[in-house]
């Protein structure tokens, strides 16, 4: 079934419920701002150097977001999978363009909606103090994993912490990258571990 003929409001429920119940007139204001989006594997759904003004609702699918380093090469920062939200929020805090590259790593099905449209919408402000909070606790995550020395050990950590849905489907090449190791290292902590 086409994603624009499919209710978005379960997907609503799902992403918040764990922060905040909403009311059926709620969920039906926000419901309405909603713009079907599907991607395949490779797509961008947002771009570095370009103002975020958007938040992708994820219903299936795996998305990365990373910035590219001088020397041109991808640094994963964050992984997300369904059902959950995707947006370059540091770019909509500061009103300046974006540093990170938001990417679908499968298929993915969702909607799109603008913040000012979710900020009009009643407890917008709770919404996106919740998003902050994610957005936060995501950045911090990752940054405990970076200080661990040892890259088996950062692996325990993302497996133990990171969504089963991530864990495993992202590519080996993405993990390393998050982790901050080379492809071969993360082999090695693999076999490692089994």
């Amino acid at each position: 079934m086409p994603v624009d003929e499919v209710d978005p409001r379960p997907l609503l429920v799902a992403v918040t419920a764990a922060f905040v119940t909403l009311a059926s007139d709620e969920l039906d204001t926000l419901a309405n701002s909603l713009k079907p989006v599907r991607r395949v594997a490779g797509d961008i759904l947002f771009r570095a150097g370009e103002r975020c003004s958007e938040v992708v609702l994820i219903a299936s699918g795996l998305v990365r977001v990373y910035e590219i380093d001088a020397k041109g090469r991808d640094r994963n920062l964050r992984f997300l999978a369904a059902p959950n939200l995707a947006t370059a929020l540091t770019s909509h805090i500061t009103r300046e363009p974006s540093r990170e590259w938001i990417e679908a790593v499968t298929p993915v099905v969702g909607w799109r909606a603008r913040f000012s449209d979710l900020e009009r919408a009643p407890r917008g402000e709770r919404w996106m103090r919740v998003l902050a909070e994610q957005h936060y606790l995501s950045m911090e995550r990752r940054m405990r994993m970076l200080q661990i020395p040892s890259a088996a050990e950062r692996y325990r950590f993302y497996r133990e912490h990171l969504d089963p849905a991530i864990v495993a489907g992202m590519p080996d090449f993405h993990v390393a990258s998050y982790l901050g190791v080379t492809p071969e290292t993360l082999s090695r902590a693999r076999r490692r571990r089994s």
